[in-house]
């Protein structure tokens, strides 16, 4: 029976295909952020998340399997198990997040972004201080001020989806370092 066998071909054989996938992998764990189309990223990212685990055990057979997958061993393989698997040790899964960032100007095909979340290019945590930088009026305003009081978020006009961001980007940054990036690009933006 032909039961379970389905997986995205991406128009591809399947050497091409598992070659496809290994570079872009490789490319992920290398950058932490890379620019694809949307059935792509889909299909890249349980083989970006196996990776992450393969670095948190971090045995001699984990990293036998990295070895064999990734490509550029020299820049990924430290990458994966030095910086990548600490900064997920408590997580318990779902290292990576797809933002979808519009059509391709060529063919329209819908592009993304897949990234390795809570990394310091994070998308989320630069979308959300970048909007909260231009709703804030003042200098003195804080994310934990802004948290603490409801009534403040309606005063601002913020959406909902603003608020849940900025408290899932909150765990994994402190509330300090994201006043400082909002001051940052509060101050950048007057000086325009």
């Amino acid at each position: 029976m032909h039961h379970g066998k389905h997986l995205r071909r991406l128009n591809r054989t399947s050497g091409h295909r598992k070659a496809l996938l290994r570079n872009l992998v490789s490319s992920l764990v290398e950058h932490g952020r890379i620019e694809t189309t949307v059935a792509k990223a889909k299909t890249l990212q349980p083989i970006a998340d196996s990776m992450i685990t393969l670095g948190k055990k971090g045995d001699v057979e984990a990293k036998k399997k990295a070895l064999a997958y990734l490509n550029s061993r020299d820049v990924t393989i430290p990458k994966l198990f030095e910086e990548l698997a600490p900064r997920f040790a408590n997580r318990q899964g779902g290292y990576t997040r797809i933002q979808r960032i519009g059509k391709r100007y060529g063919d329209n095909a819908p592009m993304a972004v897949i990234e390795y979340i809570d990394g310091p290019t994070d998308l989320k945590r630069e979308m959300v201080t970048a909007t909260l930088a231009k709703k804030f009026n003042s200098p003195s305003a804080s994310v934990k001020g802004l948290l603490e009081n409801e009534q403040k978020i309606k005063e601002l006009g913020l959406p909902n989806s603003l608020v849940r961001n900025l408290k899932k980007v909150q765990f994994s940054n402190s509330i300090e370092s994201l006043d400082r990036e909002i001051q940052k690009k509060m101050s950048s933006n007057n000086n325009l």
